[in-house]
């Protein structure tokens, strides 16, 4: 399909062709299409990294401006990437269409908004101004929900819940479109949200995962390739990507880890005896950082290694710095980036090959843990760059011979868990019902169970246990 057979608006059309060089839909773009992304209907799209559920989400709420006079929120798990997508966003300004972004101060109903067509945001946040009742909340024509698969999370999966749950009490007639590039039981999630689901495993690049162990890459299709081995499992992969002109993702377990990897990674290219990097401009992004870090010990660090081409990436950096990362990332002037999971979540900033330098970090109160299928997959998916890379590569690094099969087994070739609600836990089910209450939600135990009948946690939950449940609330109220 088209851009040019799409039901948006002449000016949109020309816009995404002229400026953003797109005129064919990707093959789950097209069947989000198909399944009525345009006619209001819900969808959830859960299909691989780099298919474009992103701009479908522009697409949809830019649609519904222009045409419909309504506003669009877009929701996001993180701080840092409600500032991305809403820099990305703001593109569409040239048509007229006005973008705000929020993230914090959650005793406010942020009045101000009531100005802006599209309102990107937090989980949190969101959750705060439905409380709130901001009264622009009944113009949201459009409600994104990004990373949906952090309903899972012990966290912020409830707070999903109740924003969902809140959208329905309020009887919006909003269209709700979800994405994720992992959910096991996507299918579930869909029937939750009564939307038409698009799955897909396709990609616009081929994805090749390995496991790398003593100088070999051992492919989970049985092939191998030779790597040169320095004697340091990221510094080999990291150098035999760049030498043939690739960009390098390296992801582990600790703030502390991304410097130290990163400090041995640019001490190897600066005293490389063949040319990788253009130290000019790589002097210049160095400046940059040093002016605009707001810690002098990090940012001077940070500048030091980027003349190298290598930089750190972690939640200790503030925003303007991550932003000069990525976009000197983005232009392949940075070649290698070392950061913790969290970059993972969404941010935008493939590479040719990804590099797993851990695959278990400790947990505060229980220890070493392995990382959850869903993780390893959503770094996976940063692998190729379209465009760029004829195949991405993602690689787990094995300790050990026997630990090559057992990645193999328990990571590539493992199915991706499927999420659980978390919304019915003492803790999380009184904050929330405590909330409905005081925000006006709920004035009765059958009002409080209208409330709840409208999270995920109890779309299969029997009417027998809803009674029970009923009885069980009641009591505690009357406490």
């Amino acid at each position: 399909m088209r851009i040019a057979d799409l039901p948006i608006p002449d000016v949109l059309r020309d816009f995404i062709a002229r400026e953003r060089g797109i005129q064919e839909l990707y093959p789950p773009q097209e069947e989000a299409v198909r399944r009525g992304l345009f006619d209001g209907r819900n969808i959830v799209m859960c299909t691989s990294t780099a298919t474009g559920k992103t701009l479908m989400a522009e697409l949809v709420m830019i649609n519904a401006v222009l045409t419909r006079s309504v506003k669009a929120v877009l929701a996001v798990p993180l701080r840092a990437l409600a500032y991305e997508k809403a820099r990305d966003l703001r593109v569409y300004e040239r048509l007229g269409v006005r973008i705000a972004v929020t993230t914090g101060e959650y005793d406010k109903e942020d009045a101000w908004l009531m100005n802006y067509d599209i309102v990107v945001t937090t989980y949190e946040k969101l959750d705060s101004l439905l409380r709130h009742r901001a009264e622009w909340l009944r113009q949201v024509g459009v409600l994104v929900i990004d990373e949906i698969h952090y309903i899972d999370d012990d966290k912020r999966g409830p707070t999903i819940e109740s924003i969902i749950a809140k959208v329905k009490t309020l009887g919006l007639n909003t269209q709700i479109l979800a994405l994720s590039a992992t959910v096991g039981n996507a299918e579930e999630i869909a029937n939750y949200l009564d939307a038409e689901l698009v799955a897909s495993d396709w990609r616009p690049v081929r994805l090749r995962e390995g496991v790398y162990y003593d100088g070999v890459i051992y492919y989970a299709d049985g092939s191998r390739a030779l790597i040169k081995d320095l004697g340091n499992p990221v510094l080999s992969l990291v150098m035999d990507t760049i030498v043939n002109g690739g960009q390098a993702l390296v992801f582990t377990n600790s703030r502390s880890n991304t410097v130290k990897l990163a400090q041995q990674i640019a001490h190897y290219i600066c005293n490389y005896g063949m040319k990788l990097i253009e130290p000019g401009t790589l002097a210049k992004i160095s400046n940059s950082i040093i002016e605009t870090s707001q810690s002098k010990l990090l940012g001077e660090e940070l500048a030091r290694i980027v003349k190298c081409g290598v930089a750190f990436h972690h939640a200790g950096l503030d925003m303007d710095t991550r932003s000069i990362v990525e976009s000197s990332f983005r232009d392949r002037l940075i070649k290698v980036v070392v950061a913790t999971t969290t970059l993972a979540a969404g941010v935008n900033l493939p590479a040719r090959r990804v590099i797993i330098h851990e695959y278990r970090r400790y947990e505060p109160g229980i220890g070493m843990e392995e990382l959850p299928v869903m993780e390893y997959k959503q770094m996976a998916g940063r692998a190729g760059r379209p465009g760029l890379d004829p195949y991405g590569e993602a690689v787990l690094i094995a300790r050990s011979e026997d630990e090559v099969d057992y990645l193999i087994r328990n990571y590539i070739n493992a199915r991706v868990e499927d999420v659980k609600s978390k919304f019915l836990t003492d803790k999380n089910l009184a904050t929330h019902i405590l909330s409905a209450i005081a925000s006006g939600y709920a004035s009765s135990i059958d009002d409080i169970m209208r409330f709840i009948s409208s999270t995920w946690a109890t779309s299969r939950v029997t009417s027998i246990r809803m009674n029970s449940l009923g009885t069980y609330l009641g009591g505690r109220l009357m406490t």
